[in-house]
């Protein structure tokens, strides 16, 4: 049996004390530094924020059930019970920035705190969960709502295996090839998730109004396995809807080794190597594609006909993970006349688990457009490290050059970051 309990996992979010609470452990069980989930977080996540086996025996805080088990078995003559969490399921991360800009006017800014999130998330019952954060910007003292989507597991609960959920809300895509919130270490967002050909137009990171089908499940060998996705949303970043086309895509990805997707398919022995949870060795890879239609705010443009599609590689090797993606554009825009954009963007990066709290970092991106606006090419090293299991401080610097497509004019922008985040 799995003896490993779930920490601070959570759906596309920063870690979650939500779930330290639920299982009394620590952060570190579901990553290897928050907010990157290790391989048992992941499987967390891929069974809808449930211990993929014992979920009942582990649990230190059960739900609270909204009737009698017995109206399930007089169901559709009943209300189905359902559940509620035994806790209030919040949590807070609190993130202080100092940002070092030599080329800048002011030098060094003190941004305290850069943002205050309150999360919501947890699951409920044996199909249902969910997640939700509300973002304060400390800068400009702003509040909005970031995501907030329920998901419903379509089959019944089986180790392993998790065939068919339904998301549906604000959600976060699985178009996106790594997640800028459960995978990335640094300030900096991966430029295959953020970039823009268009002004105002998509990114694959963005939050979005729409519906998602997703599943998962460990391989035969009870190794890695398959996920997928796909979903249509109305491509406009949670604003409303300004045209009569909804965005859609999809994403597969196999993980061959290394622990399952969605933990374990059968019991394990008493005394499993539970170390594979944080350190394994796999190679995962995948592709994804999207497809979608914009009205963007450009004099003479009319409306922009986008697709992305791309693929993504992911290898850990006991305490080295290095993953990269490649992410092609074409954005059609309509109006005067029809122009097409090309562009591109890739990156590799390679994090190093020196001590179980300590973490460098090394990311290079590089981003191509084809109307002429210049090209980038980033280095960003970087360094986390756990001060205590919620506590963390980082630091980053940032190396641009940035590049016409001429190549007649060449100019360097760079910066650095110290951020601590703590959560509770």
């Amino acid at each position: 049996m799995w003896i490993v309990l779930a920490g601070f996992a959570a759906e596309s979010a920063w870690s979650l004390p939500v779930f330290a609470r639920r299982y009394e452990t620590s952060c570190t069980t579901c990553h290897v530094m928050i907010p990157k989930l290790n391989a048992f977080g992941l499987a967390f996540r891929n069974n809808g924020y449930r211990i993929p086996l014992n979920e009942e025996r582990l649990i230190k805080t059960p739900d609270v059930s909204l009737g009698a088990p017995a109206w399930r078995t007089l169901w559709p003559k009943a209300v189905w019970p359902g559940a509620i969490p035994g806790m209030p399921p919040v949590a807070i991360r609190v993130t202080l920035d100092g940002n070092i800009r030599p080329s800048a006017p002011v030098n060094v800014n003190f941004d305290f705190p850069q943002g205050v999130t309150g999360y919501f998330a947890g699951s409920a019952g044996e199909a249902f969960s969910f997640f939700g954060n509300v973002f304060l910007q400390g800068s400009t003292n702003s509040i909005f709502l970031d995501r907030a989507y329920g998901q419903f597991r379509l089959f019944p609960e089986t180790p392993g295996q998790n065939w068919l959920t339904v998301k549906i809300g604000r959600i976060d895509t699985r178009a996106e090839p790594f997640s800028h919130t459960f995978k990335r270490l640094t300030a900096q967002s991966f430029n295959v998730g953020d970039y823009r050909p268009v002004a105002n137009t998509l990114a694959l990171r963005d939050h979005d109004a729409g519906i998602e089908l997703w599943g998962a499940a460990t391989g035969p060998d009870n190794r890695g396995g398959i996920e997928y996705a796909a979903g249509v949303t109305q491509g406009t970043a949670g604003r409303p809807e300004n045209n009569n086309f909804k965005d859609y895509y999809w994403t597969v990805s196999y993980k061959a080794g290394g622990l399952g997707v969605v933990g374990s398919r059968v019991e394990q022995a008493e005394d499993p190597n539970t170390a594979e949870g944080y350190t394994e060795t796999s190679v995962g890879f995948g592709g994804f594609m999207y497809i979608g239609k914009g009205q963007p705010p450009l004099a003479g443009v009319s409306e922009d006909r986008y697709r992305r599609e791309g693929v993504k590689v992911d290898v850990s090797l006991q305490n080295l993970n290095i993953f990269a993606a490649a992410v092609r554009g074409e954005d059609q825009l309509r109006g005067a006349g029809p122009a097409i954009l090309n562009s591109s963007a890739i990156f590799a990066e390679a994090d190093y688990r020196v001590l179980p709290w300590v973490m460098p970092i090394f990311r290079f991106e590089k981003t191509n457009y084809s109307d002429g606006r210049r090209n980038i090419v980033a280095l960003i090293p970087a360094v986390s490290v756990l001060l205590r299991a919620n506590v963390r401080v980082h630091g980053e610097a940032r190396y641009f050059n940035r590049v016409s497509t001429t190549g007649t004019a060449r100019t360097g922008l760079n910066e650095g970051l110290v951020r601590m985040e703590f959560l509770f």
